[in-house]
């Protein structure tokens, strides 16, 4: 996972910036699914990703 958000703010900054903070972290905002797995319930950003793994940045939504 980390591997794929470090080529993503190589590509892509100004997504990156969307979907992590200063330090690194993913935004606590922004859900990150792994297929069907939720990454906190893995290893985090530390979870290693196979070749055809299907990674989903779904920002959460709330209000009243």
């Amino acid at each position: 996972m980390r591997a794929l958000l470090e080529m993503l703010e190589q590509r892509h900054p100004e997504l990156y910036v969307c979907l992590c903070d200063e330090t690194g972290a993913v935004r606590r905002h922004i859900n990150v699914f792994i297929n069907t797995e939720h990454m906190r319930d893995r290893a985090g950003i530390e979870t290693p990703l196979a070749d055809g793994d299907e990674v989903i940045f779904l920002p959460a939504v709330s209000g009243g």
